[in-house]
């Protein structure tokens, strides 16, 4: 049987990473574009690229694209916003474009977004739970993935799904920086500690998203959080407790919107949301709480 084509973008960020073996060891071909240079792959199930027009084949059956600058990585200046929705948008634009040209129509394309969509709560309250239906807001992380979403979503041409990613835990990516106050024995609450951490497994995500490739439904939208939800004082004594810590002190939210201004919003507020068009659809995690998905990442590496 012929082994269907994916095409995969930001193919060497820390999804990606974790992605291309996965689909790999299920049996698909993968494209994988990347900016990174002379990336050579030893499967032959495995193409390495840095531009679409070193494609040669048409026959793509799905697309996953990724691309996207780290939110975290650098202090919210002016430039930095506009880096970030540029390197969202001009990827997803030029994705779209280009099977345009090529008169290509995957059966689906998985185009990424983050839970940043629903914002945060003014008030600090946390009483409420975000599904795919909440409404956005009128602040940048927000804005951020709104322009993100309209881009992919504008090709109405292709049968597209947008998955809005929580804080993705696995080996590598933001967990070390997360556990490692916890690890050093130092802070457990951020803040009030209140705040939501709204996370899923590495490995739920690369299952959901096989899972929404073959889907038949008219669903656009997807969370793609575990159904656990926890705060970030929460968070810590769960992390604690698998590290076997008791980290004690707690550090004032002033300490973060000095050092961070605007971008603080990452570590200090945020909203609750439910993975409800998964559940609906009949997606199940394997990672469904934080214990059960912590221990399995720290004690098995």
């Amino acid at each position: 049987m012929k082994k269907m084509t994916v095409l995969v973008t930001g193919a060497s960020g820390f999804i990606g990473s974790h992605l291309l073996p996965f689909l790999l060891k299920n049996n698909f071909q993968v494209i994988a574009l990347t900016r990174q240079k002379n990336k050579a792959s030893h499967h032959s199930d495995l193409t390495w690229v840095n531009h679409f027009d070193e494609i040669t084949s048409n026959e793509i059956d799905y697309v996953i694209n990724l691309a996207g600058e780290n939110i975290g990585q650098k202090r919210w200046t002016d430039q930095r916003k506009k880096q970030l929705i540029q390197s969202r948008v001009d990827m997803t634009e030029q994705l779209y474009q280009w099977l345009q040209q090529k008169s290509i129509f995957p059966q689906c394309i998985i185009s990424g977004s983050a839970i940043g969509y629903y914002g945060i709560d003014p008030q600090e309250k946390w009483t409420a739970s975000c599904d795919e239906n909440t409404q956005p807001q009128a602040i940048f992380m927000s804005e951020l993935c709104q322009v993100w979403e309209q881009t992919a979503l504008k090709f109405t041409q292709q049968n597209t799904k947008i998955i809005r990613l929580a804080v993705v835990f696995g080996d590598g990516g933001i967990l070390p920086q997360m556990l490692l106050p916890i690890r050093l024995n130092m802070i457990a609450k951020i803040g009030s500690g209140k705040q939501p951490v709204v996370w899923i497994h590495i490995q739920d995500v690369l299952r959901a998203i096989i899972f929404l490739l073959q889907l038949q439904a008219d669903q656009k939208v997807y969370n793609l959080v575990a159904p656990e939800q926890i705060n970030q004082q929460g968070f810590a004594n769960v992390a604690a407790r698998v590290l076997k810590r008791k980290p004690f002190m707690t550090m004032p939210k002033c300490v973060f919107e000095l050092a961070l201004g605007e971008q603080s919003q990452l570590i200090l507020n945020g909203q609750y949301v439910t993975p409800q068009a998964l559940f609906k659809h009949g997606f199940k995690f394997q990672y469904p709480n934080l214990e059960q998905a912590l221990t399995e990442i720290l004690l098995d590496h």
